[in-house]
C-alpha cells in the first residue's frame, strides 16, 4: 500500500512551524514530534530530511541546518535563522483578506462549504491584524440599482440613471436602454443606448447611484450604430513599450505622429492623460480643450492641497 503523504502547501507550512518548535523542544522524540504535527513517523521523517538540506543562500555544510534524528530523538542546531514561530506581516494578512474576498466574489452562492471556509479563515486573519472585516476589494452594486438594472433588461424598458463619472469626478443624469451587462477586467458594466449622449455607452455598475425606470423608444435612432468611432491625431513625444501597448503600435519612433479611432472620445481623453508627457493630442480641437480643463483643475487641487 502507497504511503500517503501531505499536500505541498500544507508540508511548507509544517516545515516552517517545524524548526521553532524543535528549537524549544531539544531532544523531542520523533514519535511524539509527529503526534504533535498530527503526521506519520514516515511523513515526520520525510519532513526532517528535507530540513536537514535547507539554510542560508550558500549551503555549504557551514550554512545548512544541524539535524540529528536518526536516534529517534531530534535535535537542531544553526537554526537561529528560523527559531521564531512564523506570523504574517499586517501588509501580507491585508492582501490575503483582499485576495479571499476576490475569491469569495467568484465563487457561485450554492458552494456554502468553500463560502464558509473563506469566511473562517478571513475572520481568523483578521483577528491577527485586528482588521475589521468590513475591508473588501469587491465594489458594491447598490440592491435597488441592481434590480432596477434586471427588471428593464427584462422587460426592454429604460433607465433614469445618476451616475458618478470618476474620471470627471461628477455625478450626471441619463436615460438609458440596457442592452446587456458585460464583465472587464473584473468589473461589471452595463452596455447601453444612452439617449442623454445620443451613443453607445458602457456604465460601471457600482459607480450608478440610482436608477428608476422609465419608458423610452425601443428602438435606438437609425443614425446610431455599434461602429461609430471618433479619431484623433496623437503625436509621440517619448516612445515607451507603455505608449505603444496602450495605443497598439507595432513600432515607436520620435515625433510619430498617428491616426487613432476609439469607440468613445471619453477614452481617448483619458489614454493621453494617462500618458502623461509621451504624447501630445493633435485633434480633435473640443478634446484637446477638455484635456486642458482636466490638467489645470488637477493642477489647482494640488496648489490648494
Amino acid at each position: 500500500m502507497a504511503k500517503k503523504f501531505s499536500a505541498p502547501l500544507e508540508r511548507t507550512a509544517r516545515l516552517l512551524d517545524l524548526v521553532p518548535y524543535i528549537n524549544s523542544h531539544q531532544g523531542i522524540s520523533l514519535r511524539e514530534l509527529a503526534n504533535v504535527f498530527a503526521v506519520t513517523q514516515a511523513q515526520m521523517t520525510s519532513d526532517l530530511t528535507t530540513l536537514w538540506m535547507c539554510g542560508l543562500p550558500g549551503y555549504t555544510p557551514l550554512e545548512l541546518m544541524d539535524l540529528d534524528f536518526e536516534s529517534g530523538f531530534v535535535t537542531i542546531h544553526n537554526a537561529e535563522t528560523l527559531s521564531k514561530p512564523r506570523a504574517l506581516a499586517f501588509d501580507e494578512a491585508v492582501a490575503l483578506i483582499l485576495g479571499l474576498d476576490l475569491l469569495r466574489s467568484s465563487i457561485s452562492a450554492e458552494r456554502t462549504d468553500l463560502l464558509d471556509g473563506i469566511d473562517r479563515l478571513s475572520q481568523r486573519l483578521a483577528t491577527m491584524i485586528n482588521l475589521p472585516l468590513a475591508l473588501s476589494a469587491t465594489s458594491v452594486v447598490k440592491q435597488d440599482v441592481s434590480m432596477a438594472v434586471a427588471e428593464a433588461l427584462n422587460s426592454r424598458m429604460g433607465l433614469e440613471i445618476s451616475y458618478h463619472s470618476l474620471y470627471r469626478d461628477e455625478i450626471s443624469t441619463r436615460v438609458v436602454l440596457p442592452i446587456e451587462i458585460v464583465v472587464s477586467d473584473g468589473q461589471r458594466y452595463l452596455s447601453s443606448y444612452c439617449y442623454t449622449a445620443q451613443d453607445f455607452r458602457q456604465f460601471r455598475l457600482d459607480r450608478i447611484q440610482s436608477a428608476t425606470i422609465q419608458s423610452v423608444l425601443q428602438e435606438i435612432p437609425k443614425n446610431q450604430h455599434q461602429d461609430s468611432s471618433f479619431t484623433s491625431t496623437i503625436r509621440v513625444l517619448i516612445p515607451t513599450r507603455e505608449i505603444a501597448e496602450r495605443f497598439k503600435l507595432s513600432e515607436l519612433i520620435d515625433d510619430l505622429e498617428f491616426n487613432f479611432q476609439s469607440f468613445s472620445l471619453q477614452w481617448i481623453e483619458r489614454s493621453v492623460m494617462a500618458s502623461g508627457n509621451a504624447v501630445c493630442l493633435q485633434s480633435p480641437p473640443d478634446a484637446r480643450k477638455s484635456i486642458a480643463v482636466m490638467a489645470q483643475t488637477m493642477l489647482d487641487r494640488y496648489k490648494a492641497g
